[in-house]
């Protein structure tokens, strides 16, 4: 008979009557799960609440997940903001299955697998109904399930589809060959805040934004010349180039960063500042905008701030 998870968090982790039965309480105004809710007052730990739901439902918990465990070949099919809202990412069976083979007395018989099959890491019971949805699009030819903790999936998620997204380069080589359906593509554009549209320029200012932050860059700086511009980015203190794309894209992506950043895009002879969160994988940055009128178009400097990074340590700063 399957254990109720109150009765496993106090065998396992000495849980209190008490504790539990007021998260219970909060349950309803909240409108989350008692483990989520002891999670948040501190109760327990994220991995204490994963190895209880692991007891219960009978399935492996992976504390980590390896770089090496990463597959791509989903990514053209399953929307990345889908894996993230259901907080699930599916592996490569092989070598994560035997991580599960360390981390647990469980064993696997399966001497030979194909190269259809998956293990799909997810972080509780609540997204059951959503891998249906997953496996109906994946069809794999075998599959496993396991728990893992939210900030892991959401790493391999994120690795797995910068894996597959075009470079800056690629991306304005693709503009370039086509540029006069691609204006007219922006100007058709109404909303440019619509994360999920495939515009070219939105998707070419991800990505400089992407890339500065995984370079670890604290400035990135967009200069306009007479016949070009330049993207650079500065990294401990030093700027260096990281894109030169055709003339014609500089109003549409300096269009793009203003609108994101909340900024007058009609007004260009006036300096102005704005700013802007963005999310990547378990990092929050926040960005400040300053943009300043020349007479070659406008000066853009967005300054990084991550408000993830904790305190370096001697060893760190080189």
């Amino acid at each position: 008979m399957k254990k109720h998870l109150s009765q496993i968090l106090k065998e396992n982790f000495g849980i209190s009557k008490e504790d539990y039965s007021d998260a219970k309480k909060l349950k309803k105004e909240q409108n989350t799960g008692i483990g989520e809710i002891l999670v948040k007052k501190k109760i327990i730990t994220e991995t204490q609440l994963l190895e209880a739901l692991s007891i219960q439902y009978d399935i492996p918990f992976l504390p980590k997940l390896s770089v090496d465990d990463i597959r791509n070949d989903f990514t053209k099919h399953v929307p990345i903001q889908f894996l993230k809202k259901y907080l699930m990412v599916p592996l490569e069976k092989n070598n994560a299955s035997s991580d599960l083979e360390n981390n647990s007395d469980q064993k696997d018989a399966n001497n030979s697998t194909p190269s259809d099959d998956y293990l799909i890491a997810i972080n509780g019971p609540a997204c059951f109904q959503a891998l249906d949805d997953l496996l109906r699009i994946l069809q794999p030819g075998d599959f496993e399930v396991v728990f893992a903790a939210k900030d892991a999936i959401l790493s391999v998620i994120s690795t797995a589809y910068d894996q597959t997204r075009d470079s800056a380069q690629q991306l304005v080589r693709n503009m370039e060959e086509d540029g006069s359906a691609i204006i007219s593509e922006i100007e058709k554009t109404a909303d440019l805040l619509d994360d999920t549209s495939d515009a070219p320029i939105i998707k070419l200012v991800n990505h400089i934004i992407s890339q500065s932050i995984k370079a670890k860059a604290s400035d990135i700086h967009i200069e306009p010349y007479q016949d070009s511009f330049k993207v650079r980015y500065r990294i401990d203190g030093i700027l260096y180039d990281l894109l030169t794309p055709p003339k014609w894209m500089q109003s549409s992506l300096i269009s793009r960063i203003k609108v994101m950043a909340k900024m007058d895009i009609a007004e260009k002879r006036l300096p102005q500042d704005g700013r802007l969160e963005v999310k990547m994988g378990n990092q929050d940055i926040d960005i400040r905008v300053s943009t300043l009128p020349t007479s070659f178009g406008e000066r853009v400097v967005l300054r990084l701030l991550n408000k993830s990074s904790s305190l370096l340590r001697l060893s760190d700063l080189g």
